[in-house]
């Protein structure tokens, strides 16, 4: 995906405002007792911003895997987020 760094930004910020959001879902869910919902929303908060950490450095992920595998090799790997801080993510996957 080629974007202009204007449309770069305004995905960003969406991808981010959208984590937000999904991450104050999970909150009010998880009030109400429903766990597995909020799984859910939680793992989509944490997909909408790594996605948005992905774009914003020029990776592009067509799947869920995808922005999963290109964090693992763009952040992790390299040392820029830890192991165990990633295992956060790779945990509402099992």
């Amino acid at each position: 995906m080629s974007l202009t760094d204007e449309e770069r930004d305004a995905v960003v910020f969406y991808r981010i405002q959208k984590a937000k959001e999904t991450w104050k879902e999970a909150e009010g869910i998880a009030q109400l007792g429903y766990w597995n919902a909020v799984i859910n929303r939680l793992y989509y908060a944490c997909y909408y911003m790594t996605s948005a950490l992905l774009i914003y450095n020029g990776h592009t992920a067509q799947t869920h895997a995808g922005v999963i595998r290109l964090f693992g090799l763009n952040f992790v790997i390299k040392g820029i987020v830890s192991k165990e801080q990633s295992r956060f993510y790779s945990r509402f996957l099992n």
